[in-house]
C-alpha cells in the first residue's frame, strides 16, 4: 500500500465481509482505509457504494446509511449493511466507492487505484482444492524423515527404528556390521527401551480392575470399592481326646495350645513323640494345632447322663440343658466355657455300639454348671447349661428299652458326654513350637525364609516368604463387637473375609504383626501386609514412614508361622488320630484321639473372575448410617439381632437415633450385648450423632380358643397337640406359631393364619376364637376385625408361661372327641 501523498487522500486496504446465518439475515461489510481521513471528506453514503458483478444472482443493494468508525477527528473504517432477503452466488463482487449514482469517478480523497476491490460473499464455505497459488521456481521439498511407528513395543522394532534414523543423520552408515560400536549401542538402547515398554504397559494393565493381572492389583482395587476378597481360610473342627482307663489322676495332664494333631494312620501310635515329627511334616501332611490350654482327667472320658429316673430318656432336638453325673471328686470339675460333646454310644433299637448313627454327634459350649442332688439316687450331679446357637440338632436318645428274643426288655444307655475336648485349626507351626521342645536344628529344613533376607539401599524391600509345608494359614479374627463368649458353633463359622496369615516377624528389638493394610498404623508401628505375589507366593509390604515403619537396609527378620489352608483342611469324622508331645511326656495315657465331627470353614482364595463381578456391586451396600432406616440396616448385620427399628430424637443438644433391637429367640438386651451392638455402630455413626440401644417393646397378647376335636380323637391328647404348635417352644424341635423369631417390628397377627395354624393340628375338627386382644387391656374389637397391629417400635409376644401370663396368655378349652 502507498504510504506517501496528500494528507487529505486515501484508499481502500481492504474489506472484511461478515455474513448473515441465513439468507434472510443482513451482511455486514466492513470498509478498511489505507490511512485514516478528516471528517469534513469522511461523509459516505449508500450512493457512494457501488456493487457490481455476480453470474445467477446480481449484485444486491445497500442501506442509504453507512456507518463511519472515527478515531478523535479522523475516520479509518467504514460500515457498509446489505439487507438480508439478496441471495447472492460463489462469483467474483466489485465494491467500488463513487462520487454518486450512476457514477464511475471516485470522490476526489480516494485515490482512483485503490478506490475498488474485488470480494467474494462464499469466501468462507468448504472447497476441496486449496486456494494457495503456486510458485514456480522454489526449491523441492526435503524427502520425509523414516515413519516412527508409536507402537513399537518390544527389543527389534525398537532397534530397527534406530538403525533406520542413523542411516538418514550418517550417510554411509553400515547397519549390517554387527561389531560396530554403533550398532553395539544402538541394540543396547533398545534393550532398555524395551524394558520400559514393558514397565509401561504392565503399569497400563494393572491399572484397572477388568484387566488387572496380579492377585495384589485385583484385591487392591477391590478394596478401593470396600470389597475384601476372601484370601482363603483355615478350617476348624474339634478334637476329642482320652486317657488309658486306670487310677484316677488328681493332677491330670496338660495339653498346652499349639499342640499338633495329625491325621490317623496304622503306623504310628496315638501320642507321637516330638523327636519324629519334622521327619511327619516331611511328607507334608495336613496338620491341626489346638488353640487352647486342656487339662485331661480320666473321669471326662465318658460322663454318664442323669436320667431322673426315666427308663426312657430322650434330649430332645433344641435341648439347652442336661443333668451329668459329676465323677470329678473335686479334681477337674466342669467350668462355663468348656467344650462337651454329646454322643450316641449305642443304637437305642438295638442297644449295640457298631449300629449308632454316626451323625449323632454334637459339641456344645457350656455357659453355666451348676451341683444338683437327686434325693432318689445319692451323687453328686450337675446341671449343665449351654447357648441356644448351640441347641442339640438331633433327638439324642439316653436310655431306651431294647426287646429281647426271651424275657423282658433290657434297659440300654445309649448316649454320654465326653469332656476332654478341645478347639483346633488346620495349620503347622514353623518354625515347631517351643514347648515340644526340639533342638534347634530340627525342623531347619521346613522352616520358612524371606527373599532376599535383608533390605537393600535404593529400592523397596518386597520379601517373599518360601519355604514351610504349604500356604500361610489364614486365621479367622473375630472382631471387637462380635458378643462374647462364642458359642461352640461360633467358632467353626469361618468367614474367609475376615481372616488374616498367621505370620510373625522377629528383629532385634521387637515383633512385626500382620495388618489388613497399614492406613490406621503410625509412624513407628512395626506393622506389614501379606499380598499375593505374581509367582503366588506371600509377598510382605511394610510402611513407608507414615503409615508403618520401614525396615533399616541391613536389618534381618526372622520369620516364623503356620502353614496350611484351604479345603483339603475340611477333613471327615474321625480322620484324625495322634496328637504330639513333647519326649518327656512321651508316656502320657493317651487311649485315642479323634475329631467327632468333621472340620469346616476350609476356603480356597476367591477366584480373581468372581472378584472382578463382585467387587463393582459393593459400592451399593450403605457402610454410613445417614437416615433412622441406615442404622436400622446397619444394626441388622449384628449377630443375634432379629429385626431392629431406629428413630432419631432431638434431645436438646444434639441429635440421637435411639435403635429398638428384637434379639433372636426373645432373648434381652443386656449390658454385653448392648455395648458390642454400639461398638458395631460406631463405624456407621455420622458425626455429630448420638446412638442410643432400647430393647424391643414387647406388647403381651391374649388369646383364649374353643377347640373341638374330631370324634374318636382323645380331647385332652388334641388340647396338648394345639398347645404344642402354637407355643414358642413348638414341637420336636420345630418353632411354633408364637416363636419370638415370628413376630418383627409392627408385624400384625391376623385371625385367620391364627386359625389356619390350630386346624392344621391333627384331631382339630373346628375352633372358634373367644378372645383376642392385647393382655391387660380393653378388648378395641379386635376380635371383631381379625388383626392386631402393633405400632411399628412394637413386637408382639405370647410366652405361654403361667408363671408371667403378663408376657402373653394362651387359654385353650377342648371339647368334642372322647
Amino acid at each position: 500500500m502507498a504510504s506517501s501523498g496528500p494528507a487529505d487522500v486515501s484508499g481502500i486496504d481492504y474489506v472484511e465481509v461478515h455474513r448473515g446465518g441465513t439468507v434472510a439475515q443482513p451482511t455486514r461489510i466492513d470498509i478498511v482505509l489505507v490511512k485514516p481521513l478528516p471528517l469534513p471528506h469522511a461523509a459516505l453514503t449508500g450512493d457512494n457504494i457501488a456493487l457490481t458483478g455476480g453470474v445467477r444472482f446480481p449484485a444486491p443493494g445497500v442501506e442509504p446509511v453507512v456507518g463511519a468508525e472515527p478515531g478523535g477527528t479522523q475516520v479509518s473504517r467504514y460500515t457498509v449493511t446489505v439487507p438480508g432477503g439478496q441471495p447472492t452466488d460463489f462469483s467474483t463482487y466489485r465494491l467500488a466507492i463513487v462520487e454518486g449514482p450512476g457514477s464511475d469517478t471516485p470522490p476526489d480523497f480516494i485515490d482512483p487505484r485503490l478506490s475498488a476491490v474485488d470480494f467474494s460473499f462464499a469466501v468462507d464455505c468448504a472447497a476441496d482444492g486449496d486456494c494457495a497459488p503456486s510458485c514456480p521456481g522454489l526449491p523441492e521439498a526435503a524427502p520425509p524423515d523414516p515413519h516412527f511407528d508409536y507402537r513399537t513395543r518390544d527389543w527389534e522394532g525398537f532397534r530397527r527404528l534406530m538403525l533406520d534414523r542413523m542411516s538418514v543423520l550418517v550417510p554411509g552408515f553400515r547397519e549390517d556390521d554387527p561389531v560396530d560400536l554403533t550398532t553395539t549401542i544402538v541394540e543396547a538402547l533398545a534393550f532398555r527401551a524395551d524394558q520400559q515398554s514393558y514397565t509401561l504397559d504392565w503399569i497400563g494393565t494393572e491399572a484397572f480392575l477388568d484387566t488387572a493381572r496380579t492377585r495384589a492389583s485385583v484385591t487392591r482395587h477391590a478394596r478401593l470399592l470396600d470389597y475384601t476378597p476372601g484370601e482363603g481360610a483355615s478350617a476348624r473342627t474339634f478334637v476329642s481326646l482320652s486317657l488309658t482307663p486306670g487310677a484316677a489322676s488328681k493332677d491330670g495332664y496338660r495339653l498346652p495350645a499349639g499342640t499338633p494333631v495329625l491325621p490317623r494312620s496304622e503306623a504310628l501310635a496315638p501320642v507321637v513323640p516330638a523327636a519324629d515329627y519334622p521327619a511327619v511334616l516331611a511328607s507334608k501332611p495336613v496338620v491341626f494345632e489346638t488353640l487352647a490350654d486342656l487339662w485331661l482327667w480320666r473321669w471326662r472320658n465318658d460322663i454318664a447322663l442323669h436320667t431322673w429316673g426315666d427308663e426312657r430318656c430322650t434330649l430332645p432336638a433344641g435341648s439347652t440343658a442336661a443333668t451329668l453325673v459329676d465323677g470329678s471328686e473335686g479334681s477337674g470339675p466342669l467350668q462355663p466355657g468348656d467344650f462337651l460333646l454329646l454322643v450316641e454310644t449305642a443304637a437305642p433299637d438295638t442297644g449295640r455300639a457298631q449300629d449308632v448313627d454316626p451323625g449323632h454327634r454334637h459339641v456344645v459350649r457350656l455357659t453355666r454348671v451348676t451341683p444338683v442332688q437327686d434325693v432318689l439316687a445319692p451323687g453328686a450331679l450337675l446341671d449343665i447349661e449351654w447357648d441356644a446357637s448351640d441347641a442339640l440338632p438331633f433327638d439324642l436318645p439316653v436310655s431306651a428299652q431294647v426287646p429281647q428274643p426271651s424275657g423282658p426288655a433290657q434297659r440300654v444307655v445309649c448316649a454320654a458326654a465326653r469332656g476332654n475336648v478341645v478347639l483346633a485349626e488346620h495349620g503347622a507351626t514353623l518354625p515347631p513350637p517351643s514347648h515340644l521342645n526340639l533342638p534347634p536344628s530340627a525342623g531347619e529344613a521346613l522352616a520358612p525364609r524371606l527373599s532376599p533376607p535383608a533390605p537393600q539401599p535404593g529400592a523397596a524391600w518386597r520379601p517373599v516368604v518360601s519355604g514351610g509345608i504349604g500356604p500361610l494359614s489364614r486365621i479367622a479374627q473375630h472382631g471387637p463387637a462380635d458378643p462374647g463368649p462364642p458359642s461352640a458353633r461360633a467358632l467353626t463359622a469361618v468367614d474367609a473375609a475376615r481372616c488374616l496369615p498367621e505370620i510373625t516377624l522377629h528383629d532385634a528389638f521387637a515383633s512385626w504383626t500382620v495388618r489388613r493394610d497399614l492406613l490406621a498404623s503410625g509412624r513407628f508401628a512395626r506393622d506389614f501386609v501379606v499380598e499375593t505375589g505374581p509367582d503366588g507366593r506371600p509377598q510382605l509390604r511394610f510402611g513407608d514412614g507414615t503409615h508403618g515403619l520401614a525396615p533399616t537396609v541391613g536389618d534381618s527378620l526372622g520369620v516364623s508361622g503356620r502353614f496350611g489352608t484351604g479345603p483339603v483342611g475340611n477333613l471327615g469324622p474321625d480322620a484324625l488320630g495322634h496328637v504330639v508331645l513333647p519326649d518327656a511326656d512321651r508316656r502320657v495315657p493317651v487311649s485315642s484321639v479323634t475329631n467327632p465331627v468333621a472340620a469346616s470353614g476350609g476356603a480356597a482364595p476367591e477366584e480373581d473372575a468372581a472378584v472382578r463381578v463382585a467387587a463393582p456391586e459393593a459400592f451399593r451396600r450403605q457402610e454410613r448410617a445417614v437416615t433412622p432406616a441406615d442404622y436400622a440396616e446397619a444394626a441388622r448385620r449384628f449377630p443375634g439381632v432379629a429385626d431392629a427399628v431406629a428413630v432419631s430424637r432431638w434431645t436438646g443438644a444434639w441429635q440421637t437415633v435411639i435403635v429398638h433391637v428384637d434379639r433372636q429367640g426373645g432373648a434381652g438386651v443386656d449390658a454385653a450385648f448392648r455395648t458390642g451392638l454400639l461398638a458395631h455402630l460406631e463405624s456407621f455413626r455420622l458425626a455429630g450423632f448420638d446412638v442410643a440401644v432400647r430393647e424391643a417393646r414387647a406388647i403381651p397378647l391374649d388369646i383364649s380358643l374353643a377347640v373341638c376335636a374330631e370324634p374318636g380323637e382323645l380331647r385332652s391328647e388334641v388340647g396338648r397337640r394345639v398347645r404344642a404348635a402354637l407355643s414358642p417352644a413348638g414341637s420336636h424341635g420345630t418353632p411354633g406359631f408364637f416363636h419370638p423369631d415370628r413376630f418383627g417390628f409392627g408385624t400384625a397377627l391376623y385371625l385367620s393364619v391364627l386359625l389356619a395354624a390350630v386346624l392344621a393340628v391333627p384331631g382339630v375338627q373346628s375352633v372358634t376364637p373367644l378372645v383376642f386382644q392385647r393382655f391387660g387391656r380393653l378388648a378395641l374389637g379386635e376380635l371383631d376385625r381379625g388383626v392386631i397391629r402393633p405400632a411399628p417400635t412394637e413386637v408382639l409376644e405370647l410366652r405361654d408361661d403361667p408363671s408371667f401370663p403378663e408376657r402373653g396368655r394362651l387359654r385353650i378349652s377342648t371339647g368334642g372327641g372322647r
